[in-house]
């Protein structure tokens, strides 16, 4: 079919629409301030309302499903740059078509990989195991299919070594002719720069240093309430978690914080609020938009916010559920797998004594920029643009 598209000169590819919120638009505004003549361009799975995309600076909005033939629309669109977000089988399609064209490539650091895991422990298997992503799995058997016989690739080869191997995304990522990896990668902290390095296949030179956009414009508070605040994570709604196990986590936390101290659950854009009913005689705030409360004891699993967490206070207690790796261990004053020790671990806490001697540790890992991980990301991708390296 032959179809016209638009000038395009930096293209974003996302799968849900808030994602696009957190980068793209964010992104996307800072670039038009630069230049205000070049086009911006969303790909997703998910796209913001007609009345939202009024309000934003992103010129074209394509469903995947629209672009039928990806060679065609790089090429009738004259895609100068595309930016991704994180490592998922969609995201290596267009990076694959990205590459045989000749467009330049740039990821950004999502945050804690594949939330709070390394991203070669998100295995084939596990996803094949989980029913509730049945679908999505399918889907992305399909697109690994494609992606093969574009690349002249043996299907069947790569299913086994999914099969045989730890990890999906590494695994695909080097099994084609080129391996899948973006021109350059912008990281939140030094921390992740031997990560990308050993586990990813970057070399050193094509790493640049952004920070961690969830602190932009961030300064720790001088004082701290005397409240807890459970950061939540999508474990359920995204198919991780069964949801009777993570119920057995909401009646622990229940258990542990007695009725009348105060406790934020700061949900994610995505959370069901269902989940957190039994709570409900509790002293308790939703927060589901705005900043992290502050206070001095935070509970979580792996979510990327218990980095700025962090910054506000030592004390973080982890829970685990059965075969979770959490990021975060190396730095919680303690980690617990039951309703005891959940009891146990808010107990001994202090509510009412602010610590934060852990902001030069955690700073190594999400950099505070301060001239904003956005904006820094907005001038290394209009340079990249413009000129055929990033300096």
């Amino acid at each position: 079919m032959n179809t016209d598209y638009p000038k395009v000169d930096i293209l974003f590819f996302e799968r849900p629409v808030v994602d696009l919120r957190r980068y793209a638009f964010k992104i996307a505004k800072e670039l038009k301030s630069i230049n205000s003549t070049i086009k911006l361009c969303a790909i997703a799975l998910e796209l913001p309302s007609i009345e939202e995309r009024t309000n934003i600076f992103v010129d074209y909005y394509f469903y995947r499903d629209e672009i039928g033939d990806i060679d065609e629309f790089i090429n009738k669109s004259h895609v100068q740059v595309m930016v991704f977000t994180n490592y998922r089988i969609p995201d290596m399609e267009m990076i694959i078509h990205a590459k045989k064209n000749g467009v330049k490539t740039i990821m950004l650091q999502e945050g804690v990989i594949f939330n709070g895991q390394r991203i070669d422990t998100f295995s084939f298997r596990n996803v094949i195991a989980g029913c509730s992503c049945f679908t999505k799995a399918i889907s992305y058997i399909n697109i690994l299919r494609k992606m093969c016989r574009y690349d002249n690739q043996s299907f069947i080869k790569l299913i086994f070594l999914l099969i045989k191997g730890n990890g999906i995304v590494l695994t695909a990522a080097q099994a084609f002719s080129k391996p899948l990896i973006c021109d350059y990668v912008f990281v939140m902290g030094e921390y992740w720069k031997t990560y990308y390095i050993d586990e990813v296949g970057y070399a050193e030179e094509k790493i640049r240093l952004i920070g961690c956009h969830d602190l932009d414009g961030f300064t720790p508070s001088e004082s701290n309430e005397a409240a807890i605040c459970y950061v939540a994570t999508i474990l359920v709604e995204d198919g991780t978690v069964e949801r009777n196990t993570f119920l057995e986590f909401v009646k622990a936390l229940g258990k542990a914080v007695d009725l009348n101290t105060k406790i934020y659950i700061k949900l994610h854009p995505r959370s069901d609020i269902s989940l957190y009913d039994s709570l409900k005689d509790h002293n308790i705030e939703f927060v589901k938009k705005g900043d992290l409360p502050c206070v001095n004891l935070y509970i979580g699993h792996s979510s990327t916010l218990l980095g700025r967490a962090l910054y506000e206070s030592d004390n973080l207690i982890l829970w685990k559920f059965p075969g979770e790796y959490s990021f975060y261990e190396n730095y919680a004053t303690e980690i617990c797998i039951d309703e005891e020790s959940l009891v146990n671990a808010v107990k001994k806490i202090d509510l009412f004594v602010r610590k934060n001697k852990k902001i030069k540790s955690i700073s190594n890992v999400y950099w505070n920029n301060p001239n904003g991980a956005i904006r820094s990301a907005a001038e290394m991708i209009f340079n990249y643009l413009i000129s055929d390296d990033i300096q």
